[in-house]
């Protein structure tokens, strides 16, 4: 015989409760949809038809799951505890515990049916999978004695192709750009650091947005390990730059105090009198006897990180304001002069070169070890989290 909801109450009932509920809320359409049944056997059967909406604990997000039907006799909100650590490739646990809130185990025993649980298959959610059902029995103490307990855990696996076109991919994108600088001129460096600091830019402004979609925890989620290691690949693209830069200014920094040094060898070279020019009478006799004063210039290095240049002129320390006919010596100061003009020219270009060739080894090698660095990265980083975490889906009678 089959009766409606008027008749429960004239009826007793264990009085079974959801006790980690938030609300219940027993919809009516028109009537509330209940369903009660007298078996042949004085059996009673009392059927309501719920949906169970768990509620996060981690934030306002909420996953819905109607798994008794369609029409909502019973609405029931629960909490659910969410383990962000591997979001958003991650498996969350939800669960309702049943108990009698009246009696006690040596009033009412319950048990669970041989099929526990029954699912529709139709059922769909936009960002959940429903992975597995567990259910089990046990006991729970209170101070006025023990109650039978029956716990149903809902596993849900979270759908993350959204992610990965909406985080992941953008990321992707903005890694491989940074690596384009790799393939410009060294030289170029406006567009080299334009490129760089772009994608630095967008990488934070992608991060920011992902930040503020998602609960503040205090621990490390899998989405902000990628999002830190990008990041770091991206500035380690524009300390690559700062290095190549930094070697070319340091060329032209020594290039500098090595053209300071030759001018004040040059000044120093127009004031001394070749020997030759030398006349007998007008040398004066301490500079005569003293043999250890006569000497030659030899062995002049022009640059300190150079190769030596030998420059061999025979004088002696005389200077120009004496009596002595200087324009032989002017002519070869002169010609001195733009020799050391033509070697200092030849030296900084090979210089230039050897720091081009440099920049450019570097931005080759550069070229190699980020991206497979990045493919380690990738490898270890979608292995470890792809894998299924270790836990039960079967579902104990």
């Amino acid at each position: 015989m089959s009766f409606d909801d008027k008749f429960e109450k004239m009826l007793w009932s264990p009085n079974v409760c959801i006790v980690n509920t938030k609300s219940t809320t027993v919809h009516k359409s028109p009537k509330p949809n209940v369903l009660l049944m007298l078996m042949p056997n004085g059996t009673i059967w009392l059927n309501y038809r719920a949906s169970y909406m768990a509620i996060t604990a981690a934030s306002d997000l909420k996953a819905k799951h109607e798994d008794y039907g369609s029409s909502n006799a019973v609405k029931v909100e629960s909490p659910c505890s969410m383990n962000l650590e591997r979001f958003p490739i991650d498996e969350q646990v939800c669960s309702l515990v049943f108990e009698s809130y009246s009696y006690n185990t040596a009033t009412v025993k319950i048990e669970w049916m041989p099929i526990p649980i029954t699912v529709l298959d139709d059922i769909s959610l936009p960002d959940f999978d429903l992975a597995g059902i567990r259910t089990f029995k046990h006991t729970e103490s209170y101070k006025a004695g023990e109650w039978y307990r029956l716990t149903v855990e809902l596993r849900f696996k979270r759908r993350y192709g959204f992610y990965i076109l909406q985080m992941y991919f953008p990321t992707y994108i903005s890694v491989f750009i940074s690596w384009i600088a790799f393939c410009i001129d060294s030289k170029a460096l406006p567009a080299r650091i334009v490129l760089g600091v772009n994608s630095l830019m967008s990488l934070t402004f992608q991060f920011g947005n992902i930040i503020r979609s998602l609960p503040p925890v205090s621990y490390i989620k899998a989405i902000d390990i990628w999002m830190f290691t990008c990041v770091a690949f991206i500035f380690a693209s524009l300390l690559e730059l700062a290095f190549v830069a930094y070697q070319d200014k340091k060329l032209l920094l020594k290039s500098s105090r090595s053209g300071n040094t030759l001018n004040a060898m040059l000044t120093l070279m127009k004031h001394i009198i070749p020997f030759g020019d030398v006349r007998e009478d007008t040398i004066p006799e301490p500079w005569v006897e003293n043999e250890e004063r006569r000497k030659t210039i030899d062995d002049v290095c022009l640059f300190p990180t150079a190769k030596v240049v030998t420059i061999n002129i025979r004088a002696v320390g005389l200077l120009r304001n004496s009596s002595i006919n200087s324009d032989v010596f002017t002519s070869e100061a002169n010609s001195l002069d733009r020799e050391l003009a033509a070697r200092r020219r030849m030296h900084y270009l090979k210089k230039k070169r050897r720091l081009i060739d440099f920049g450019n080894q570097v931005d080759r090698i550069s070229f190699f070890v980020f991206p497979t660095s990045f493919l380690a990265f990738n490898i270890f980083y979608w292995g470890f989290y792809l894998q299924e975490p270790s836990s039960s889906s079967t579902s104990d009678g």
